[in-house]
């Protein structure tokens, strides 16, 4: 009896651990569609004006979308490309693990 229940006991944390896996794995945001939301007229490119409609709705300070936009335009065209927003996401994320 007592190794039916640790055998019954170990599956469920077994189950448990998967699925706690599983659901952060689906929680990581795909930067592709956050992309999609911010190129308004679907050129393949964020201006400085479809990025601060898109944040518009979060109440952040003109000033600091300006700042974060910056950042991102790597090339300082005044538009940011997919590439640069994903390279812009990476760095966010290695300075948040530092």
């Amino acid at each position: 009896m007592r190794i039916t229940t640790l055998k019954l006991g170990t599956l469920a944390l077994a189950l448990f651990a998967f699925t706690s896996v599983e659901a952060q794995e689906k929680k990581k945001p795909d930067p592709e569609k956050a992309f999609k939301r911010f190129d308004a007229n679907k050129d393949g490119s964020v201006t400085l004006e479809e990025f601060k409609s898109a944040k518009r709705k979060k109440e952040i300070p003109e000033d600091k979308l300006e700042k974060g936009f910056n950042r991102m335009d790597a090339d300082s065209d005044g538009s940011v490309t997919l590439e640069e927003f994903k390279a812009a996401q990476e760095k966010g994320k290695k300075k948040k693990q530092d």
